[in-house]
């Protein structure tokens, strides 16, 4: 199964002018420039971790097919990756984002524009970079019959207390008209999405005149995001849900620590979600201690 995954590296030079021409910010100095981007570090850092995510994705998928990595330009290729690996498809933003939606700093408008207009096939996985395949999985773990298998739990009301919340209850009210009956509200777990790319594409087409008012560079409360395919697959009936699905595993940051390395090593597909930015050294320690060697994605 391929995987499609967006990424961002804020130390990037190239990348770091876009977004602070974007921003309308205009420093005079190297040290302005770097003050500049503080309030924004965390949500554009890889942490240094992305090469353990090749390590890891290697070492446990068993069935891989193709990455399908989403950059904004060429300067942001990872300097440790093989850019003539044939497993490694890089799709730039000009090749799928309309161009007043660039340059694209939303993920929700990179995500949803990828899945209906790139050449993918059959059912893939939608991934970030701080979601890793952390003990063995294959296909069979994703799908069944050819649907796309996926843990579903209930949960209240999304509501509106963040601007994350807001965009599921977008997502939810579409999908309920689309349909037009009541729609269960979907725990999210911050983990690999499984979709199915010809269902996800007409589902869009259908619905994007709608969707498209939503998207934009910048996220902003009308956002609509991934999860609504994940709730129209849902409803359909195009998705198969089962507790067989990979067991999974969400942890922040701040709070992993050697004591609950055990906990991770027993989850198949987990987070290291970074939502502080903070306390990312013991994350880094445990990947570097289990995934110590090159993939041969690496150069």
């Amino acid at each position: 199964m391929d995987i499609l995954i967006p990424f961002v590296e804020s130390n990037d030079d190239a990348w770091l002018d876009v977004f602070l021409k974007a921003k309308n910010l205009h420093p005079k100095n190297e040290k302005a420039r770097q003050v500049f981007f503080v309030p924004f570090r965390r949500r554009y850092s890889s942490h240094g971790l992305f090469k353990y995510w090749w390590r890891a994705l290697e070492q446990n998928y068993k069935s891989l097919g193709k990455v399908h990595l989403l950059l904004m330009q060429p300067s942001q290729f990872p300097s440790f990756l093989n850019k003539d690996d044939p497993r490694i498809v890089v799709h730039y933003h000009n090749e799928f984002i309309p161009e007043k939606h660039r340059p694209c700093f939303n993920s929700a408008t990179i995500e949803l524009c990828a899945i209906k207009e790139l050449d993918l096939k059959g059912n893939f996985i939608l991934a970030n970079d701080d979601m890793y395949a952390n003990a063995p999985v294959d296909d069979t773990c994703f799908e069944q019959d050819g649907k796309p298998l996926m843990f579903i739990e209930g949960r209240d009301a999304y509501g509106a207390f963040n601007q994350f919340r807001k965009t599921l209850t977008n997502g939810h009210k579409l999908v309920m008209d689309h349909y037009c009956k009541p729609l269960p509200y979907y725990h999210w777990h911050h983990l690999f999405q499984v979709y199915n790319v010809e269902f996800c594409k007409s589902f869009l087409n259908d619905e994007w005149e709608r969707i498209s008012k939503g998207l934009g560079k910048w996220r902003r409360d009308h956002d609509y995001n991934h999860m609504l395919l994940m709730m129209a697959q849902n409803i359909s009936g195009m998705a198969v849900h089962s507790d067989k699905f990979p067991h999974i595993g969400y942890f922040e940051m701040p709070t992993f620590s050697p004591q609950v390395y055990a906990e991770a090593d027993t989850r198949q597909v987990v987070c290291f979600n970074d939502t502080t930015g903070k306390n990312d050294k013991t994350t880094r320690e445990y990947l570097a201690r289990k995934y110590p060697n090159k993939s041969s994605f690496e150069v």
